[in-house]
C-alpha cells in the first residue's frame, strides 16, 4: 500500500553510510570553495584591470581544459583508482589556490594568475568524473537514487552559500588574498576526507586507450535517444 511504502522510505538512507557522508561533505566544501574563488578572482582582477575581457578569460582558462580533456578524464576514471584521482586532483586545486593567494599578496603578474587557473582547470577536468563515479562505490545500489538527490541538493546549497561567503570575506578584508588562502586550506581538508574513504573495489577497465574507446561514450549517448 502507499502508506506502507511511505513508512519504509528513508529520506536519510544514503547519509547513514560513513563514506557517503565524507564524500558529500567534501563535495559541499569543494563547491563552496570553488564559488568563493570565482568571486574573489572576479573582484580582484576587475579592481586591478577594469577589463571585462580579463573576467571573460578567467572562465575560459578554467573551462577549456574541462571540455578538451573530458574524454581522457572519463577514461582515466574507468581505468585507475577513482579515490586516488580525487585526492590528487584536490591537492592540485589547493596548490593552485595557494599560488593565487601568493600572487594576490605580491600583486603578481596576470600571466602567472592564469597559469594557476590553468592548473586548477586541468585538475577539475579529471576530478569531476572520478567524484561522480565514486558515489556508486560508497552506497548500495538500492540507495543510489537517494544519494543522487542528496548530491544534487548539496551542490545547489553550496552554490548559493559560496558566492555569499566569498563576498562577505572580501568586504571584511578588502582583499581577495584571504579567500584564496582559506580555499587552499579547505581543499586540503577535503583531500584528507577523501583519503579516508573506503569505497567498494571495482575492477578497472583493461581496455586500451584509443580513439575508439574515447568515443564509445559519445556513441552510446547518440544511440540512446532518451539520454540524448
Amino acid at each position: 500500500s502507499p502508506e506502507a511504502t511511505a513508512a519504509r522510505h528513508d529520506p536519510f538512507a544514503a547519509l547513514r553510510f560513513r563514506d557517503f557522508r565524507l564524500l558529500i561533505g567534501g563535495t559541499f566544501l569543494t563547491v563552496v570553495g570553488e564559488q568563493m574563488l570565482n568571486v574573489a578572482l572576479g573582484w580582484e582582477l576587475y579592481e586591478r584591470t577594469s577589463s571585462p575581457l580579463v573576467l571573460g578569460l578567467v572562465g575560459l582558462v578554467q573551462v577549456l581544459p574541462v571540455i578538451s580533456l573530458s574524454l581522457v578524464a572519463g577514461h582515466a576514471a574507468d581505468r585507475f583508482d577513482r579515490k586516488r584521482i580525487a585526492v590528487l586532483t584536490m591537492m592540485a586545486v589547493a596548490l593552485g589556490a595557494l599560488g593565487l593567494a601568493l600572487l594576490s599578496y605580491l600583486s603578481g603578474p596576470l600571466v602567472l594568475i592564469f597559469g594557476c587557473l590553468l592548473i586548477i582547470g586541468v585538475a577539475r577536468a579529471f576530478q569531476s568524473p572520478a567524484l561522480s563515479s565514486l558515489i556508486a562505490q560508497v552506497v548500495p545500489s538500492e540507495h543510489f537514487s537517494n544519494a543522487a538527490t542528496w548530491e544534487s541538493s548539496t551542490w545547489q546549497a553550496s552554490s548559493i552559500l559560496g558566492p555569499a561567503l566569498g563576498g562577505l570575506l572580501i568586504a571584511l578584508q578588502h582583499s581577495a588574498t584571504g579567500v584564496y588562502a582559506l580555499d587552499a586550506v579547505v581543499l586540503l581538508v577535503v583531500a584528507l576526507m577523501f583519503g579516508l574513504l573506503r569505497p567498494r573495489p571495482v575492477p578497472p577497465s583493461d581496455e586500451k586507450l584509443s580513439t575508439e574507446s574515447l568515443l564509445a561514450g559519445a556513441r552510446f549517448i547518440w544511440k540512446t535517444k532518451i539520454i540524448l
